[in-house]
């Protein structure tokens, strides 16, 4: 009994000598375990490597050695192992000026940015936590990654080298977002991902259609939720966050909860968001020379059941442009053993109906020209089954993610006076595939993947009597109202290879195929008179490839050259699109049945110095030629070059495949380290475009970017920045009507700049307050291509907690 005894105690003081030499690693903003961070020995190869709860072992050193944490991204953090051990947790900050950070978008793995010869910019949890953004779309406009169009207050279109809408791929955890119905002109699905729910954002600017297939061509803009956390005690683990914002130019109220709750095997992460914004308050401070450009003069209200157009007496009140939405994400994760992993992921995104605030503001006749004009609520459900796991034999990593998508727009309008009320519903169903893997062979990488997706839509279009309720099938449908339906599959290779530490090559190809069926039934060819067959079908392929190096040269200095080509089918939306919404102008875009595919080819050089802990500067000059480009361009239908459509007699459009255009820039990025405490950085974005060579490319920005000075010390953040834009002339407005000339002056766009500042402090280990006034000068300005004018002042107030 006794040596059963001895031996008990004496595995019980080796369990707890182990356990009291574990320490666990955690991000300092989210409190969340950071994997794969480094512990050396000063001055020795005695390494050893967090694991994917944050937890090491630190048996390996004596009291006395002195250990450097270090983790790609993050702020290198010195400490005794004696100290380390003591403190049971480390907490590790982001660095404000990272030497190289980890890019899984750009080849679906893990890699370090330093070695990608195409740029790229990522959005780390710290940074969306200190922009308090509305909007995942208004995130990359507070941080100059992209510029961003606004139709509505509801919306949000980026823009990446001087392309938009379905030329840009959106992603959400390795997931496209693009599906059939993406239109050309400005999209708004972006804001269906709230910036709360994610860990980070990655932008890959140029084509990413190696990797992504179609649509990728301006860039990917790859949104990236957090991973359940699994507890390695076998006990659970429970960590949490919480947010609550108010501002006042709109007066939201934003409420956000998450949770993550991990046993052994078993892991989950939760996040739930509410936001209700009222109206719009613009700025006051106005050239006089603008008129009243931007004023929100009347309103529309129903009054005594009869329509009427209401004087504003505060125009900087743009009525009629608050909606409230709530976003829902839900992770299970099962660990299988310590090399295969189960994930089920599930989002959900709901609203209010959204109004379109650009068709609201159109007068005719001394009246409203519309009445209503909303989307409906807009609704994205995701869901998704994922397996990840590693030493597979044929590949050190694999993953593989069955999608299944349902997104239901809805578009309901009403004329001033009229008693018809226009629904046009789209509902559209996406299932996908993706099996990706990567080898590593000698000093080589291989990455390697096949994806294949099925697009299911369902247009339809009705009139509602809003005095009697009765409903008649008498109304125009946005899309083939039969059926629409499109298949796509591809496959890609991607290899990287290292000579050395100083060069590293890239080279990439992909072939994907598309095809699309869509089909009218007689009753809408009988509405419409189309003089063209009532079944559309398209079979496009194509190769896709890259070619791209890096070469490391001393004091930091590096160079990075990209070849690139892009691909973008046509989908239902480009080829048979029936669209009145530009009314006001009088233009009616209808079916583009023989669209054919449009090709991008890329260069881009990017020259950067890096200097450790102190700066970060690098130039890139890119040039994108776009062939077979897809523009609106005046059309005849049966033989007439305007028809009357919904009682207005409109200038007939289609889409049109113009040849060629092409598009040239220079983005130009800067972190700098002026001591421990003050750090500064710019991004400056300029785009050029034109169409055969001298008519102007519609979604071409002006030059746009971004200033900000910082002083970080201990509990406290200041920041101090400036948001800018140049002007949008007359003459580089695109004559398509994409760029929404109707909503500018007659000059063009005026170039534009706001002062902002914001102070972050911790109040308590986990509860952090955050003030900020945006637009201090209270100018007024609006965006190029917008119809709706940016917030003016606006104080922001925020409390954030975490445990």
């Amino acid at each position: 009994m006794k040596t059963r005894f001895l031996i008990g105690f004496l595995l019980t003081s080796i369990l707890a000598l182990l356990r009291a030499q574990e320490i666990k690693i955690i991000d300092k903003n989210t409190l969340l375990p950071l994997s794969n961070v480094k512990i050396q020995k000063l001055k020795t190869e005695k390494t050893v490597f967090s694991d994917e709860n944050g937890r090491v072992d630190l048996s390996l050193f004596n009291d006395e050695d002195s250990l450097v944490f270090t983790c790609i991204g993050y702020k290198t953090f010195k400490i005794t192992a004696k100290e380390a051990k003591a403190s049971k947790k480390i907490y590790m900050e982001y660095a404000v000026i990272p030497i190289r950070e980890v890019v899984v978008s750009a080849s679906k793995f893990r890699e370090s940015s330093e070695d990608l010869p195409q740029l790229q910019r990522i959005i780390p949890s710290a940074t969306i936590h200190e922009m308090l953004p509305q909007t995942t779309g208004e995130l990359l406009e507070n941080t100059a990654t992209a510029y961003v169009q606004q139709s509505q207050f509801g919306g949000g279109s980026p823009i990446l080298r001087g392309l938009e809408a379905n030329r840009v791929l959106l992603v959400v955890d390795g997931i496209r977002m693009n599906n059939a119905i993406y239109r050309s002109g400005h999209l708004q699905n972006i804001i269906t991902v709230d910036p709360e729910m994610l860990d980070r954002v990655e932008v890959i600017y140029g084509p990413g259609s190696v990797v992504y297939g179609s649509d990728a061509l301006g860039g990917v803009i790859s949104m990236i939720t957090p991973n359940p956390i699994f507890s390695k005690s076998g006990k659970m683990e429970i960590h949490g966050k919480a947010m609550t914002k108010y501002a006042t130019a709109s007066a939201e109220t934003f409420n956000s909860l998450g949770l993550f709750v991990g046993l052994k095997r078993i892991a989950s992460y939760t996040n739930v968001t509410y936001k209700n914004l009222g109206d719009l308050k613009t700025g006051n401070i106005r050239n006089p020379a603008y008129g009243d450009f931007g004023k929100c003069l009347y309103y529309f209200q129903r009054i005594n059941d009869v329509d009427s157009t209401v004087a504003n007496p505060n125009p900087n009140i743009q009525r009629n442009s608050g909606y409230w939405q709530a976003d829902a994400i839900q992770k299970f994760a099962f660990k299988i053993n310590d090399h295969h992993k189960l994930t089920a992921n599930v989002q959900y995104s709901t609203s209010s109906n959204v109004p379109r605030y650009d068709r609201l503001t159109e007068m005719s006749g001394g009246n409203m020209r519309y009445a209503e004009w909303y989307y409906g609520p807009q609704n994205r459900l995701l869901g998704a089954l994922s397996y990840e796991g590693q030493q597979l034999g044929f590949a050190d990593e694999g993953r593989v993610v069955a999608a299944f998508q349902k997104i239901d727009e809805d578009r309901i309008v009403r004329r001033f006076n009229k008693v018809d009320r226009r629904y046009q519903k789209e509902d559209v169903k996406v299932y996908s595939l993706n099996l990706d893997f990567a080898k590593q062979i000698k000093r080589s990488e291989l990455r390697y993947g096949l994806e294949m997706r099925y697009d299911d839509v369902k247009s339809q279009a009705y009139n509602e009597n809003i005095n009697t309720g009765s409903i008649l099938y008498n109304a125009v449908s946005r899309y083939p109202d039969d059926y629409n339906m499109m298949y796509s599959g591809g496959a890609f290779l991607n290899h990287a290879i290292e000579f050395g530490s100083k060069v590293v090559l890239t080279q990439g190809i992909r072939y994907q195929y598309v095809q699309l069926k869509s089909a009218w039934t007689d009753t809408m060819m009988n509405l419409t008179g189309f003089p063209f067959d009532n079944i559309v079908e398209q079979k496009n392929g194509a190769f896709s490839g890259n070619l791209g190096g890096v070469l490391k040269l001393p004091n930091g200095w590096s160079v990075a050259v990209n070849f690139a080509s892009g691909f973008r089918a046509p989908n239902v939306d480009d080829v048979g699109k029936v669209n009145d919404s530009k009314a006001g102008d009088h233009l009616l875009v209808i079916p583009s049945p023989t669209l054919k595919p449009e090709y991008a080819y890329s260069s881009e050089i990017t020259i950067r110095n890096v200097k450790e802990n102190w700066w970060n500067i690098e130039n890139t000059v890119f040039y994108t030629y776009l062939d077979n480009v897809i523009v609106l361009r005046p059309a005849k239908l049966n033989g007439q070059d305007s028809v009357m459509f919904g009682g207005q007699l409109c200038q007939v459009q289609a889409n049109t495949n113009a040849g060629s255009a092409y598009i040239v820039g220079n983005q130009f990025n800067m972190k700098i380290k002026f001591n421990e405490n003050m750090f500064a950085k710019t991004y400056l974005t300029y785009t050029y475009g034109r169409v055969d060579k001298e008519t102007p490319l519609d979604h071409i920005p002006p030059v746009y970017g971004m200033t900000e000075f910082s002083y970080r010390k201990n509990k406290f953040t200041g920041m101090f920045y400036i948001r800018y834009s140049g002007w949008k002339r007359l003459k580089d407005y695109s004559q398509s009507g994409e760029d929404n000339l109707q909503y500018a002056t007659p000059w063009g766009m005026p170039g534009w700049h706001t002062l902002n500042v914001k102070a972050i402090y911790d109040l308590l280990p986990n509860l952090t307050f955050s003030i900020a006034l945006e637009n201090i000068m209270d100018v007024h300005y609006r965006k190029f291509a917008s119809g709706i004018s940016s917030p003016g002042r606006n104080l922001i107030l925020s409390f954030r907690a975490k445990f």
